[in-house]
Protein backbone atom coordinates (compact mmCIF):
# COMPACT_ATOMS: atom_id res chain seq x y z
CA UNK A 1 0.00 0.00 0.00
CA UNK A 2 0.95 3.46 -0.36
CA UNK A 3 0.05 6.90 1.29
CA UNK A 4 -2.02 7.42 -2.31
CA UNK A 5 -4.01 3.90 -1.69
CA UNK A 6 -4.50 4.86 1.78
CA UNK A 7 -6.12 7.89 0.78
CA UNK A 8 -8.18 6.20 -1.32
CA UNK A 9 -9.11 4.74 1.13
CA UNK A 10 -9.55 7.28 3.42
CA UNK A 11 -12.19 8.73 1.00
CA UNK A 12 -14.49 5.73 1.41
CA UNK A 13 -13.68 5.15 4.96
CA UNK A 14 -14.48 8.75 6.66
CA UNK A 15 -18.17 8.32 5.29
CA UNK A 16 -18.84 5.30 6.94
CA UNK A 17 -17.24 4.98 9.95
CA UNK A 18 -17.33 6.24 13.48
CA UNK A 19 -13.52 5.44 14.39
CA UNK A 20 -12.42 9.54 14.43
CA UNK A 21 -16.01 11.74 15.20
CA UNK A 22 -15.74 15.69 16.18
CA UNK A 23 -17.87 17.09 18.87
CA UNK A 24 -18.20 20.50 18.77
CA UNK A 25 -19.68 22.53 22.06
CA UNK A 26 -19.70 26.29 22.14
CA UNK A 27 -15.56 27.09 21.30
CA UNK A 28 -14.35 23.52 21.93
CA UNK A 29 -14.11 20.89 19.59
CA UNK A 30 -13.51 17.43 21.23
CA UNK A 31 -11.79 14.80 19.05
CA UNK A 32 -12.83 10.74 19.97
CA UNK A 33 -10.67 8.17 18.57
CA UNK A 34 -12.82 4.77 18.83
CA UNK A 35 -11.78 1.59 17.16
CA UNK A 36 -11.74 -0.91 20.13
CA UNK A 37 -10.17 -2.75 21.85
CA UNK A 38 -7.06 -0.14 21.96
CA UNK A 39 -7.29 2.46 19.31
CA UNK A 40 -4.89 0.69 17.10
CA UNK A 41 -4.77 2.87 13.97
CA UNK A 42 -4.77 2.20 10.30
CA UNK A 43 -2.99 3.81 7.66
CA UNK A 44 -6.61 5.48 6.63
CA UNK A 45 -7.29 6.29 10.54
CA UNK A 46 -4.07 8.19 10.22
CA UNK A 47 -5.27 10.19 7.59
CA UNK A 48 -8.94 10.96 8.41
CA UNK A 49 -7.31 11.86 11.90
CA UNK A 50 -5.41 14.58 10.35
CA UNK A 51 -8.43 15.67 8.01
CA UNK A 52 -10.65 15.99 11.52
CA UNK A 53 -7.90 18.18 13.31
CA UNK A 54 -6.89 20.30 10.45
CA UNK A 55 -10.93 20.57 10.05
CA UNK A 56 -11.10 22.45 13.23
CA UNK A 57 -8.18 24.66 12.79
CA UNK A 58 -10.28 26.19 9.84
CA UNK A 59 -12.87 26.74 12.03
CA UNK A 60 -12.38 30.50 13.25
CA UNK A 61 -15.24 29.27 16.04
CA UNK A 62 -13.23 26.68 17.51
CA UNK A 63 -11.11 27.86 20.50
CA UNK A 64 -9.59 24.60 22.26
CA UNK A 65 -9.32 21.48 20.64
CA UNK A 66 -9.62 17.92 23.02
CA UNK A 67 -8.37 14.77 21.40
CA UNK A 68 -9.54 11.96 23.50
CA UNK A 69 -9.78 8.25 23.19
CA UNK A 70 -12.67 7.24 25.23
CA UNK A 71 -12.63 5.87 28.67
CA UNK A 72 -9.93 3.52 29.42
CA UNK A 73 -7.84 4.32 26.11
CA UNK A 74 -6.12 6.89 24.08
CA UNK A 75 -4.10 5.75 20.69
CA UNK A 76 -1.92 2.18 20.72
CA UNK A 77 -0.51 3.76 17.87
CA UNK A 78 -0.17 1.80 14.74
CA UNK A 79 -2.12 -1.43 13.54
CA UNK A 80 0.49 -3.93 13.88
CA UNK A 81 -1.23 -6.07 11.46
CA UNK A 82 -1.32 -3.16 8.48
CA UNK A 83 2.11 -2.44 8.88
CA UNK A 84 3.35 -5.30 6.16
CA UNK A 85 1.05 -3.41 3.32
CA UNK A 86 3.69 -0.54 3.16
CA UNK A 87 5.76 -2.27 1.00
CA UNK A 88 5.81 0.63 -1.90
CA UNK A 89 6.24 3.04 1.03
CA UNK A 90 8.16 1.50 3.76
CA UNK A 91 8.34 4.93 5.63
CA UNK A 92 4.27 5.26 4.77
CA UNK A 93 3.58 5.13 9.01
CA UNK A 94 6.57 7.41 9.58
CA UNK A 95 5.17 10.18 7.71
CA UNK A 96 1.17 9.75 8.23
CA UNK A 97 1.78 9.55 11.72
CA UNK A 98 4.28 12.59 11.39
CA UNK A 99 1.20 14.19 9.13
CA UNK A 100 -0.89 13.91 12.71
CA UNK A 101 1.69 15.14 14.57
CA UNK A 102 2.45 18.58 12.50
CA UNK A 103 -1.17 19.03 12.01
CA UNK A 104 -1.08 19.29 16.13
CA UNK A 105 2.03 21.72 15.96
CA UNK A 106 0.75 24.41 13.54
CA UNK A 107 -2.98 24.21 15.03
CA UNK A 108 -3.91 27.60 15.31
CA UNK A 109 -5.10 26.97 18.85
CA UNK A 110 -3.92 24.87 22.18
CA UNK A 111 -4.94 21.10 21.86
CA UNK A 112 -5.39 18.87 24.61
CA UNK A 113 -4.51 15.04 24.86
CA UNK A 114 -6.77 13.19 27.26
CA UNK A 115 -5.15 10.02 28.51
CA UNK A 116 -6.82 7.20 30.04
CA UNK A 117 -5.44 4.09 28.24
CA UNK A 118 -2.26 3.34 26.35
CA UNK A 119 -0.48 6.22 24.56
CA UNK A 120 2.53 3.91 22.89
CA UNK A 121 4.23 4.28 19.78
CA UNK A 122 2.29 6.44 17.14
CA UNK A 123 0.16 7.22 20.24
CA UNK A 124 2.91 8.30 22.41
CA UNK A 125 4.05 11.20 18.60
CA UNK A 126 0.43 11.98 18.81
CA UNK A 127 0.49 12.83 22.85
CA UNK A 128 3.93 14.02 22.53
CA UNK A 129 2.24 16.53 19.88
CA UNK A 130 -0.63 18.15 21.73
CA UNK A 131 0.17 21.17 23.91
CA UNK A 132 -1.48 19.85 27.00
CA UNK A 133 -1.14 16.07 28.27
CA UNK A 134 -4.16 15.47 30.87
CA UNK A 135 -3.47 11.69 31.81
CA UNK A 136 -5.05 9.22 34.15
CA UNK A 137 -3.59 6.51 36.40
CA UNK A 138 -4.49 4.30 33.66
CA UNK A 139 -2.13 5.47 30.76
CA UNK A 140 0.85 4.01 30.19
CA UNK A 141 3.42 5.49 27.79
CA UNK A 142 5.86 3.51 25.53
CA UNK A 143 8.25 4.72 22.79
CA UNK A 144 7.96 0.78 20.73
CA UNK A 145 9.49 1.93 17.77
CA UNK A 146 12.35 -0.24 18.66
CA UNK A 147 9.65 -3.22 19.94
CA UNK A 148 8.80 -3.08 15.95
CA UNK A 149 12.86 -3.29 14.77
CA UNK A 150 12.19 0.34 13.69
CA UNK A 151 13.17 3.99 15.43
CA UNK A 152 10.44 6.77 16.35
CA UNK A 153 9.66 9.54 18.41
CA UNK A 154 13.22 10.66 18.88
CA UNK A 155 13.17 14.31 18.76
CA UNK A 156 9.77 15.09 20.25
CA UNK A 157 10.57 12.28 22.96
CA UNK A 158 14.00 13.93 23.66
CA UNK A 159 12.58 17.45 23.39
CA UNK A 160 9.86 16.61 26.16
CA UNK A 161 11.56 14.97 28.90
CA UNK A 162 15.37 15.50 28.40
CA UNK A 163 17.85 13.16 26.71
CA UNK A 164 18.55 10.78 29.85
CA UNK A 165 14.55 9.73 30.15
CA UNK A 166 14.06 9.43 26.91
CA UNK A 167 17.11 7.21 25.98
CA UNK A 168 15.65 5.00 28.64
CA UNK A 169 12.46 4.52 26.76
CA UNK A 170 13.68 5.02 23.43
CA UNK A 171 16.22 1.95 23.32
CA UNK A 172 14.14 -0.54 26.04
CA UNK A 173 11.20 0.14 24.52
CA UNK A 174 9.65 -0.56 27.98
CA UNK A 175 6.06 1.04 29.20
CA UNK A 176 6.17 3.63 31.87
CA UNK A 177 3.17 4.61 33.93
CA UNK A 178 1.49 7.44 34.64
CA UNK A 179 3.12 8.04 38.11
CA UNK A 180 6.47 7.72 36.25
CA UNK A 181 5.73 9.56 33.01
CA UNK A 182 4.33 12.64 35.45
CA UNK A 183 7.55 12.10 37.17
CA UNK A 184 9.34 12.51 34.45
CA UNK A 185 7.88 15.97 32.89
CA UNK A 186 5.98 13.89 30.30
CA UNK A 187 2.46 15.10 31.43
CA UNK A 188 0.95 18.18 32.05
CA UNK A 189 -1.76 17.17 34.62
CA UNK A 190 -2.69 14.15 36.98
CA UNK A 191 -6.45 13.55 37.06
CA UNK A 192 -8.21 10.52 37.34
CA UNK A 193 -11.14 11.93 35.00
CA UNK A 194 -8.61 13.06 32.47
CA UNK A 195 -11.31 14.12 29.88
CA UNK A 196 -13.40 15.96 32.16
CA UNK A 197 -10.41 17.81 33.33
CA UNK A 198 -8.86 18.50 29.92
CA UNK A 199 -12.91 20.30 29.47
CA UNK A 200 -11.80 22.35 32.24
CA UNK A 201 -8.49 23.82 31.00
CA UNK A 202 -10.24 23.77 27.36
CA UNK A 203 -13.49 26.15 28.74
CA UNK A 204 -10.44 28.58 30.69
CA UNK A 205 -8.67 28.42 27.59
CA UNK A 206 -11.36 29.29 25.32
CA UNK A 207 -12.60 32.19 27.65
CA UNK A 208 -9.29 34.20 27.12
CA UNK A 209 -8.82 36.38 24.28
CA UNK A 210 -8.46 34.04 20.76
CA UNK A 211 -5.77 36.53 19.01
CA UNK A 212 -3.89 35.96 22.16
CA UNK A 213 -4.44 32.57 22.89
CA UNK A 214 -3.35 32.02 19.27
CA UNK A 215 -0.25 34.63 19.16
CA UNK A 216 1.05 33.07 22.20
CA UNK A 217 0.72 29.29 20.74
CA UNK A 218 3.00 30.67 17.33
CA UNK A 219 5.48 32.77 19.72
CA UNK A 220 5.81 29.08 21.72
CA UNK A 221 6.06 27.06 18.12
CA UNK A 222 8.90 29.83 17.62
CA UNK A 223 11.28 29.36 20.39
CA UNK A 224 13.23 26.72 19.40
CA UNK A 225 13.09 27.12 15.81
CA UNK A 226 14.65 30.86 16.24
CA UNK A 227 17.50 32.75 17.90
CA UNK A 228 16.66 35.01 20.72
CA UNK A 229 17.27 38.11 19.01
CA UNK A 230 15.16 36.56 16.11
CA UNK A 231 12.52 35.28 19.08
CA UNK A 232 12.58 38.91 20.32
CA UNK A 233 11.47 40.38 17.15
CA UNK A 234 8.35 38.14 16.40
CA UNK A 235 7.46 38.72 19.99
CA UNK A 236 7.31 42.26 19.11
CA UNK A 237 4.86 42.00 15.74
CA UNK A 238 2.89 39.90 17.69
CA UNK A 239 2.28 42.03 20.79
CA UNK A 240 2.13 45.50 18.81
CA UNK A 241 -0.76 43.75 16.75
CA UNK A 242 -2.49 42.60 19.85
CA UNK A 243 -2.41 45.91 21.52
CA UNK A 244 -4.13 47.44 18.24
CA UNK A 245 -6.74 44.56 18.65
CA UNK A 246 -10.70 45.19 19.49
CA UNK A 247 -10.38 41.98 21.92
CA UNK A 248 -7.29 44.19 24.00
CA UNK A 249 -9.69 47.08 24.24
CA UNK A 250 -12.21 44.75 25.62
CA UNK A 251 -10.00 43.36 27.75
CA UNK A 252 -9.06 46.41 29.57
CA UNK A 253 -12.48 47.65 29.87
CA UNK A 254 -14.19 44.00 31.48
CA UNK A 255 -10.95 44.49 33.99
CA UNK A 256 -11.58 48.05 34.71
CA UNK A 257 -15.40 47.49 35.24
CA UNK A 258 -15.43 44.35 36.99
CA UNK A 259 -17.18 42.34 34.09
CA UNK A 260 -16.88 38.91 32.62
CA UNK A 261 -14.96 40.36 28.85
CA UNK A 262 -17.17 39.32 25.96
CA UNK A 263 -13.91 38.63 22.91
CA UNK A 264 -14.85 38.70 19.31
CA UNK A 265 -11.16 37.59 18.26
CA UNK A 266 -10.88 40.99 16.58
Amino acid sequence: MSIASARARADTFSDMSQVVRTATDEHIATITIDRAPVNALRAEDWIVLREQIEKTASDVSIRAVIITGGPGRFCAGADISTLTEAADEPDMMLRLVGGVARSIHDHRVPVIAAIDGPAHGGGLELALACDIRVSSAAATFAASGVNMGLVASVRSLTQTIGPTHARTMLFTGDRIDAATADRWGLISDFDEHPLDRSTQLAQKIAAKAPLAIEATKRALNAVDASSAVEHDSIMSDLFSSLAQSADHSEAIGAFLEKRPPGFTRS
